[in-house]
């Protein structure tokens, strides 16, 4: 249990495939608004780059409203090669060159990370009543994670998981007062004949059109999309004649704005995203190590926030439900001997098939997932089975009154290998297609269900044969003494006369 609890990575809904294989994911964001058209050709500008790249074996894209997304696959023989983050890299150089436009390169897979798949990615929730105070607590705890050289891109504001972030940037002008005075122009007359040259010359002439009088505005073609570069280019009338540059007295800035509002239970929510890179349990030791050393006042929260893993409320019930299958397998034991204590080695078979499920999931890297859990419910009705066939066989033995214990345990035993190992044989074999066909160990969502089962069936195995004869002996020796207490009592009750209370008491 300790090297499972240690190395294994449990709790998550499914391992799954993705981010197994080595590949490169471009995320295309632009703001709210942008024409398909646009985005689809900065997306091509992309394409046109890879195309250029012999290594690159496919790339694929997906463009939608004002986003695109681009994956790239490589042949298996650049999988573990430096290749591909040097491709990476300069796919991130390239994106440098576009203002405007969110661009993001991910590298994922045994390339990138040593085979340890994908980056763990890590969401923390900040809850509170002071919108203000929410901000603050969650822009501290950011900074402290980018002091840390294993997280990378930390988002203050995310609005769901790493995966879907939605920024919102706006930009502000800072008018230089002193310069804008030298040109003899007010702050008032800058911001009009601005924005009469960005958004167009607004009337309110009328015009008869067909008998009809209709209002109409003069605007310049393209007064939609205003690039920031030919903003500050832009040349503006001055007082005197002359031409003034825009870039010459206004500082473009751009900032990031609230993206949208999250409440929950009246709470303002705040998520701080990031990417964490290294092994999913040293991630969370960070995670919690940060949690632990923010300083919260009282009524505000700091929690988790991971969709992929499972909750609290969830572990307890699938506990639940593995303590209500147990209980049931002790009833129906207990009808079928008729005894209280030797359904108790039947159960123990299922804590020593946990030994092997244990050793399975830390030798094979997997990562024990719901279908685990899952797998060890379905493990504990079956590895009874073969318990059940050799308690039922030596009290068939014992029945006879013709060896005593001891004898009657070890010979139960040995007629009952042969077909306790040809039950499990064939269902491991029957289990080993699931997972023998795998690339890696979270391939398939069956995986660790299949997993489950062959470690506790192999291991209750070897201590059903070995064990449970130990402990049946133990049980029933236990049993006699207690049945040879219950008749010398019964004796004493009966035969003992009221004068030899004294004499009995002092027995």
């Amino acid at each position: 249990f300790h090297l499972f609890n240690t190395y294994v990575n449990r709790g998550v809904i499914w391992g799954g495939s993705w981010g197994q294989d080595t590949y490169i994911l471009i995320q295309i964001r632009l703001p709210r608004g942008s024409d398909l058209e646009f985005t689809d050709a900065l997306a091509r500008s992309f394409e046109e780059r890879l195309a250029q790249l012999p290594e690159v074996e496919r790339f694929e894209s997906n463009v939608y409203g004002p986003a695109a997304m681009i994956r790239v696959t490589f042949p298996d023989s650049l999988e573990y090669s430096a290749i591909p983050p040097a491709i990476k890299e300069q796919m991130v150089a390239y994106s440098l060159q576009f203002s405007g436009a969110e661009v993001r390169v991910y590298g994922f897979g045994p390339s990138f990370y040593g085979g340890g798949g994908s980056p763990p990615n890590y969401s923390i929730t900040v809850l509170g009543y002071n919108y203000q105070q929410v901000r603050g607590i969650a822009e501290d705890m950011g900074r402290r994670l980018e002091r840390l050289s294993r997280i990378r891109d930390v988002d203050t504001n995310a609005s769901g998981s790493w995966y879907d972030r939605d920024r919102s940037t706006e930009f502000v002008l800072g008018v230089d007062r002193e310069v804008l005075a030298q040109y003899g122009m007010t702050v008032q007359e800058l911001v009009w004949r601005l924005g009469s040259a960005v958004q167009g010359e607004v009337r309110r002439d009328l015009l008869k059109v067909g008998g009809e009088e209709i209002r109409f505005d003069v605007k310049l073609s393209g007064y939609r999309d205003m690039d920031i570069q030919a903003l500050q280019n832009l040349i503006l009338p001055g007082p005197s004649g002359t031409g003034i540059r825009v870039g010459d007295v206004v500082q473009v800035e751009s900032r990031e704005v609230l993206a949208r509002i999250r409440r929950e239970n009246q709470q303002y929510e705040r998520l701080v995203a990031y990417e964490f890179r290294g092994p999913r349990k040293l991630g969370d030791l960070v995670q919690k190590a940060v949690i632990d050393a923010t300083d919260v006042p009282p009524g505000y929260t700091v929690e988790t926030a991971d969709r992929w893993r499972w909750s609290e409320e969830e572990r307890s019930q699938i506990l639940l439900v593995l303590l209500v299958s147990i209980f049931l397998i002790y009833m129906v034991t207990s009808a079928l001997f008729e005894s209280v204590l030797q359904p108790l080695s039947v159960l123990l078979t299922v804590p020593m098939a946990l030994v092997g499920v244990f050793l399975m999931f830390f030798y094979t890297g997997a990562s024990f997932t719901r279908e685990a859990y899952i797998g060890v419910i379905m493990m504990g009705g079956i590895v009874v089975n073969n318990a059940i066939l050799l308690v039922d066989h030596v009290n068939g033995i014992r029945a006879e009154g013709k060896l005593p214990l001891e004898r009657a345990v070890l010979l139960g035993t040995l007629e009952r290998v042969r077909p306790i190992l040809m039950t499990t044989a064939t269902t491991v074999l029957g289990l080993l297609p699931l997972v023998m066909f795998s690339e890696t160990a979270d391939a398939n969502i069956w995986n660790a269900l299949g997993y489950a089962l062959i470690g506790g069936l192999l291991s209750s195995t070897f201590f059903v044969l070995t064990v449970t004869p130990a402990v049946y002996l133990l049980f029933e020796r236990l049993g006699g003494r207690l049945r040879n207490m219950r008749r010398d009592l019964v004796f004493l009750t009966r035969h003992l006369r009221p004068g030899d209370s004294a004499s009995a008491e002092s027995g």
